[in-house]
């Protein structure tokens, strides 16, 4: 669980730097990177979420 919510951080951080460097570049390729981190940041989020749900619903 833990490692999730830290892949998540590191995800926001990716976003964060991908975001800043496309605002000095103007580099298309800082976006695509920004949407793979959007795309991996919500399905971690999901699985953490559905994890949680499942532990509940078992214990």
């Amino acid at each position: 669980m833990l490692a999730l919510r830290l892949l998540i951080i590191v995800l926001g951080a990716v976003i964060v730097f991908a975001l800043l460097g496309y605002s000095l570049s103007r580099d298309p390729r800082w976006l695509r990177v920004a949407g793979y981190a959007v795309k991996a940041g919500l399905a971690s989020a999901v699985l953490l979420v559905l994890l949680m749900l499942l532990a509940r619903f078992l214990v």
